[in-house]
């Protein structure tokens, strides 16, 4: 799956020990994005994080921590 390098931003910001952790870190600050675009980079991150099986993604969040 490929990041962009702002997508890759979001994950080193939010990266936690677990996938659901860090997707729950990035779900949490959706609502309170005002601005269109950051809002959409933080929804794709999201999205691809979700694709990506859990032992694969826990290494993918730590290299990018």
């Amino acid at each position: 799956m490929d990041f962009t390098k702002n997508e890759l931003d979001m994950v080193y910001q939010y990266a936690a020990d677990t996938k659901g952790e860090t997707l729950a870190g990035l779900k949490e600050i959706v609502p309170v994005i005002h601005d269109r675009q950051t809002k959409e980079i933080v929804e794709n991150t999201i999205r691809k994080l979700e694709a990506i099986p859990e032992p694969e993604c826990r290494r993918f969040i730590s290299t990018t921590k």
